[in-house]
């Protein structure tokens, strides 16, 4: 099953009044760096800090009254738990998010903030995943997955509807990758509209499993995740989320961790955006050379601003030491 331009575009409707239609911000800098024409989709400036209000809000909607009533659970690193718990405090609902065990502060504080219960269990997606299934089936819970959900997929794809609205002349959309939700509305979207424009998907070496699926052909589950982009973490993609990304996405390549680190640092300094690492990722690829697109016009999803000001402190110290480090050898 395959969400449909029909379905997205209803997605876009409820979500009228709740979201940000966030802008595209031109850049010359990345623009130099890549050799493209860059425009960042700034999603980082979204309510709760992400894309994932878009997903979370659109499903929680499209539930029964009687769902409804009963209250929603989600598992999630941070933003998609943030987007459950903002959606279901806008639609009057219990919700209850299950997160890592020793999740970051701010997003724990964040969840609970817009009224949600946080249950830490676990350390990979498929753990928290199994928690949240038990609570559904104890307490009558309606699962809200992150990624793996046709109304969720459609949520993300309101990304597509607003990027071709916009500049309706690009010729590539650049898109982190996780689970596949992202990348799967995104292409849908865009694809149904101008099935010219390319999709690229980028996977960190520390948590490839899109990446590896492809490779395999079917969804797996790689052995192990580890990496500093904590939204990018799971293990392995949907059956919905890998469908659609074989039939829409036309590459999908890996960025270096530490070239994710040193783009936080870049966006901040070069385009003023405050951004968590899964956010980076894209522009990370693309700078870094990852990507065989040249002189085109691009969209770089930067999906997230949810990063921990200790982690923010750190690399934009080592990115500052970096620096000075190459100006003193130039002297």
């Amino acid at each position: 099953m395959f969400v449909t331009l029909n379905q997205i575009q209803q997605a876009r409707a409820n979500l009228a009044g709740v979201i940000i239609p966030t802008p595209l911000q031109d850049s010359s800098t990345f623009s130099k760096l890549s050799g493209n024409e860059i425009y960042l989709k700034t999603e980082n400036l979204q309510k709760t800090g992400s894309f994932k209000i878009r997903g979370a809000y659109n499903k929680i909607a499209n539930l029964s009254a009687e769902e409804q009533s009963k209250g929603v659970v989600a598992f999630s690193a941070g933003n998609h738990g943030a987007g459950t718990a903002y959606a279901a405090q806008k639609l009057g609902i219990r919700a209850t998010v299950v997160m890592p065990e020793n999740p970051v502060a701010s997003k724990k504080n964040a969840i609970e903030s817009y009224g949600a219960r946080a249950i830490e269990y676990g350390t990979t997606s498929i753990a928290m995943y199994e928690k949240a299934y038990q609570l559904h089936l104890e307490e009558g819970l309606t699962m809200v997955h992150p990624f793996d959900d046709i109304h969720i997929i459609a949520g993300q794809g309101t990304i597509g509807l607003e990027i071709l609205e916009e500049k309706p002349e690009l010729d590539a959309v650049i898109v982190p990758v996780s689970g596949g939700g992202l990348i799967s509305g995104i292409a849908a979207a865009v694809k149904e509209i101008k099935p010219t424009i390319k999709v690229i998907g980028v996977n960190t070496e520390g948590a490839t499993a899109m990446y590896t699926s492809l490779q395999h052909g079917h969804p797996v589950e790689v052995e192990k995740v580890n990496t500093i982009a904590d939204g990018l973490m799971a293990k392995k993609p949907g059956e919905l989320t890998f469908a659609h990304t074989q039939k829409y996405v036309d590459d999908l390549v890996l960025v270096k961790e530490s070239e994710i680190a040193e783009c936080v640092s870049q966006l901040a300094e070069r385009a003023k955006l405050v951004v968590e690492p899964s956010g980076a990722a894209a522009m990370a690829a693309i700078i870094n050379g990852h990507i065989n697109v040249r002189n085109k016009k691009v969209a770089v999803i930067v999906s997230g601003g949810n990063i921990s000001f200790e982690l923010y402190q750190t690399l934009i110290k080592e990115y500052s030491d970096k620096n000075y480090k190459k100006s003193e050898a130039i002297k």
